[in-house]
């Protein structure tokens, strides 16, 4: 192989990667993740815990009416975490409904392997029998990029607080 055709080849493969990364950061697929890791989040389906690196760090702090909670340390904790969520929303029979806005990308590790993603949602619960709640949040996650694995959460911080309406 001459050394035009392997420049011309690495080229191309740095350009694809280049290209990948750039769309697997835009802003409609992010949210598009977002929204997807949410509903697996919120519906129980085991394989929301896929969506974490192996070291990941969490770190979640909740203030309620009746003080707070909350979430640290890696993937152990985060999927017992949503464990628990999901079975209570699911016994609750409990609907959701989540909003997000002021999405914020910062790319990083060039060729932009991962990626500051801020953002602020609003998320109302309600059951039959119990209080509406709403959760009034903000999450910044550090999502990396595989070649071949798509985007996961390599770091999770949310801060969010909760109200109840009768």
């Amino acid at each position: 192989m001459t050394m035009k055709r392997l420049l011309f080849i690495l080229a191309i493969c740095l350009g694809g990667f280049y290209i990948q990364s750039r769309m697997a950061f835009s802003e409609s697929h992010v949210m598009r993740w977002i929204a997807e890791y949410n509903n697996k989040a919120i519906s129980g389906d085991s394989t929301v815990c896929d969506d974490f690196t192996d070291d990941v760090e969490v770190n979640i702090f909740a203030e309620t009416g009746q003080g707070h909670w909350e979430v640290e340390g890696g993937k152990d904790e985060m999927c017992g975490y949503l464990r628990q969520a999901s079975a209570a929303f699911i016994v609750l029979q409990a609907s959701t409904n989540t909003q997000f806005d002021s999405l914020h990308i910062e790319r990083g590790g060039f060729p932009w392997t991962t990626a500051q993603v801020k953002y602020h949602y609003k998320a109302t619960m309600q059951a039959d029998h119990i209080p509406t709640m709403t959760v009034d949040g903000n999450d910044t996650l550090i999502l990396s990029k595989g070649i071949f694995s798509g985007l996961k959460i390599k770091a999770l911080e949310s801060r969010s607080g909760t109200s109840v309406s009768r």
